[in-house]
């Protein structure tokens, strides 16, 4: 223990000591920011854009580079999810649930502060944890295979039936998995649900899907309302665009602390999983446990607060399997890898034994770049806020706007016009859902799951020769299939002995 807390050490001053790894460590930081905020460009791809300029900087410098302009963009991406309903990064699809409903009540500032403050709270906390324990849970996240991990997803799914809407929540979810179904088998490449059109061969790009449930549906829905958009005039001290009260961070707290961060971090922390289902995880498992899961959706605090917690500490989480084990936690992650190995460095175990100053300094570089953000935000927020208050003025060109944002956004990840027509016509669909009362935020999720959960259901059948037994047979899959029942069946007993209590009464 005291040679870690000695490399932590080392590790510290020689970042802050030195004016290159700070410098690179800012800049990073404020492109993330700005990335992230864009509507389009997801933590993803500008962590690739950045890849090729730190070819030339030392091992160090290069990692803390890519790092904290991811970190940075999955917070960023929260900024154009609360004012105009467009995730900026596909890590915030749960936060525009929430936000964009605390917008249009004129509390978009307020908004802006939580997804700051909890991104921070969250990328700080599972930062610490991923310091301190890297290199000694590279062993855990071994320990779970194709079978767990498709447990995880289960659970997951099970939860989408607590969102308003139940069997309509539900049946708007299965329309996602079949939306991800669409393309070339993962395992057999043969083309599926294409109806002989070629161009579907690739599927469609989760990008382009998340701007046309979130942002042309509602484009559309402003558009029928006559271009009514009440804009109510927001006045806010200083403090209050900074921190939180101390009884909101009160009342936050156990669905941060109990449920946001440790499961964020922890989906982060399993091999090739993520921060974007670490959100939707984290938000549906809170949900489920609120005393008022009704008001979820609605525009309430717990609803910006706990994906954002959770998306920012499963961000910190995805540097363990990389580091300790070589496998990306994550796509963004992914290029972390090979930015690794283009300096020379294999990653495994033995980086924190034999290249302690490079595994270390990237360790706290992630803790760090936290901080960075935090106290770069407020320029990036201030921009968006006053551009928000604008077009909130002027609809159509907010219409306009935001339809060029979603129609440069889906092409530029692929360069394909099929991903311009999908968003297009998908954004209709969850239009006209919407009309008939269901809700399109599963759509969202179903999406994000439906791939996830066929990988790992078809892996593990190839595992054990087409055994089924294969997904009860391991004890941590088993721990958590009886927890997601507990999960389901607990709240609702106690929901209906209390109404029959309070019918006696």
């Amino acid at each position: 223990m005291e040679y870690h807390l000695i490399n932590i050490y080392q590790a510290f001053i020689y970042i802050i000591t030195n004016p290159l790894n700070m410098g690179v460590l800012i800049l990073a930081s404020f492109i993330g920011l700005l990335a992230g905020a864009t509507p389009g460009i997801t933590s993803v791809a500008i962590t690739a854009i950045l890849l090729p300029f730190t070819i030339w900087l030392p091992p160090e410098t290069a990692i803390i580079a890519l790092v904290a302009a991811y970190a940075s963009a999955v917070y960023g991406g929260s900024v154009s999810a609360v004012l105009f309903r467009i995730p900026g990064s596909t890590e915030n699809i749960m936060t525009a649930l929430d936000g964009y409903e605390l917008t249009k009540a004129g509390r978009s500032g307020f908004a802006l502060m939580l997804s700051r403050f909890y991104s921070f709270l969250g990328g700080l906390v599972g930062g610490l944890i991923t310091l301190f324990l890297t290199p000694i849970l590279a062993d855990v996240a071994v320990m779970f295979g194709p079978s767990e991990m498709f447990a995880l997803v289960v659970m997951a799914i099970s939860f989408l039936a607590t969102f308003e809407g139940g069997v309509k929540a539900v049946i708007s979810a299965l329309l996602g998995f079949f939306l991800a179904t669409i393309g070339s088998d993962p395992v057999t490449g043969v083309y599926r649900f294409t109806f002989g059109v070629t161009i579907l061969g690739g599927g469609f790009d989760l990008v382009a899907v998340l701007l046309g449930i979130f942002a042309i549906s509602e484009v559309l829905r402003l558009l029928e309302s006559e271009l009514r958009f009440e804009v109510v005039k927001e006045r806010y001290k200083f403090r209050e665009l900074m921190f939180p009260s101390k009884e909101l961070f009160l009342r936050l707290a156990p669905p941060v602390f109990l449920i946001a961060a440790p499961i964020g971090w922890l989906i982060g922390f399993l091999p090739g999983v993520g921060a974007t289902t670490a959100a939707v995880v984290a938000y549906l498992m809170a949900r489920r446990f609120s005393k008022s899961p009704e008001k979820w959706g609605t525009g309430i605090p717990e609803g910006v607060a706990v994906p954002e917690t959770a998306n920012n500490a499963a961000a910190m989480g995805t540097l363990v399997p990389t580091l300790a084990l070589g496998i990306p936690g994550g796509a963004a992650t992914a290029i972390v890898l090979g930015a690794l190995m283009i300096h020379g460095v294999i990653p495994g175990a033995w980086v924190f034994t034999y290249r302690a100053q490079l595994g270390y300094t990237v360790l706290v570089g992630t803790v760090l770049s936290n901080v960075v953000f935090y106290l770069l935000a407020p320029v990036v927020i201030y921009m968006f806020l006053r551009l928000g208050e604008f077009l909130r003025r002027n609809i159509p060109f907010l219409a306009v706007m935001v339809i060029f944002f979603c129609v440069f956004g889906a092409y530029v990840i692929r360069n394909s016009v099929i991903d311009i027509i999908a968003t297009l016509i998908i954004g209709v669909i969850a239009y006209v859902l919407s009309r008939y009362k269901f809700p399109t935020a599963p759509m969202a999720i179903g999406f994000v799951l439906g791939p996830l959960a066929e990988k790992y259901f078809r892996r593990s059948l190839d595992i054990a020769f087409g055994n089924p037994l294969v997904f009860i047979s391991s004890p941590i899959s088993q721990f958590i299939y009886i927890a997601t029942a507990l999960a389901i069946v607990v709240p609702t007993l106690y929901t209906r002995l209390k109404t029959r209590k309070d019918v006696k009464s």
